[in-house]
């Protein structure tokens, strides 16, 4: 494994501070939260190494789980270890739970579940140039493809990896984000976009708030080893108020999200790869696990 490249490093103090050293390093800084990600990724070289790593840890109030009168607000910066032992919403504290090794989840965050990259060993290895690094093509088609994308894949076949996501998802979360040109509030099912998220280079998630808790709340998971290991399937449901909602993960770019129906019948017109026609019957036993 090859040392770090040299990188400049800031601590910010205000969501302003991060913002604007974001600003001022346009595409070459990464914000730096719990790093299980990104310092994996700086080390092994995947990519072009940030020239810029922005620490937002020391900036206050982002590292709390509140109830307050639109709903529960999840700071970015609240650690899946956090999540995991709260009682607020169940299936968060499953899906944590779900995610990476217990010494992980006292680093990994929330905010870094939302916005980590993709795992496609395509996209990570320098030595494939695919459609999401800009090339001309994704090669998880003819390649080895077991664990990418059975639906909406479009000009990429990665699937989104957080399982935190996934149950947020079917939450119906809204995500605050701030950056220079302000402060916005993007519904999760717009989060994620085939290629990435909606944030752009100057942007951080300083807030996500869940407007319900849900009368019945599941999140299952399919994976090859019982621990530490993404899903290869993974489904959420959550009934509130206005419905019940679930969320598929595993199988997309994005997350797929709808009635139970819905996520039925898109599950029935999967267009699975050479080597993933076995997610479909996975994801199809999870929902009748999860009783939708």
């Amino acid at each position: 494994m090859k040392a770090l490249a040299a990188f400049k490093y800031y601590e910010a103090t205000t969501v302003q501070d991060a913002v604007s050293v974001l600003k001022q390093y346009p595409g070459k800084a990464k914000v730096y939260a719990g790093g299980v990600d990104i310092i994996d990724w700086m080390k092994k070289r995947y990519m072009p190494t940030p020239q810029v790593l922005v620490n937002i840890k020391k900036i206050p109030g982002l590292n709390k789980i509140e109830k307050q009168s639109d709903g529960v607000h999840i700071g970015p910066l609240v650690t899946l270890a956090q999540l995991a032992d709260d009682s607020t919403i169940p299936m968060l504290s499953e899906a944590a739970k779900k995610g990476p090794t217990p010494n992980l989840r006292t680093q990994a965050t929330v905010g870094g579940n939302l916005c980590q990259n993709v795992w496609c060993w395509y996209y990570r290895w320098p030595e494939w140039n695919c459609y999401r690094k800009g090339g001309p093509v994704c090669f998880a088609p003819p390649g080895r493809n077991m664990f990418h994308a059975i639906m909406e894949q479009k000009v990429c076949n990665a699937i989104v990896p957080g399982d935190v996501s996934v149950a947020l998802a079917a939450l119906n979360a809204d995500i605050k984000i701030e950056g220079s040109e302000g402060s916005k509030t993007v519904p999760i099912k717009d989060f994620f976009i085939v290629l990435g998220t909606v944030l752009k280079s100057d942007e951080i998630v300083t807030d996500i708030v869940v407007p319900e808790v849900p009368s019945k709340g599941v999140f299952l998971k399919s994976r090859t080893r019982s621990a530490l290991d993404f899903a290869t399937a993974s489904v959420a449901l959550a009934t509130t108020s206005k419905g019940t909602t679930v969320a598929l993960g595993g199988v997309a770019p994005i997350i797929p999200t709808g009635t139970p129906d819905e996520m039925k019948a898109a599950v029935d017109k999967a267009t699975p790869l050479s080597e993933n026609k076995y997610k479909i019957s996975v994801v199809k036993s999870l929902l009748k696990q999860a009783g939708a």
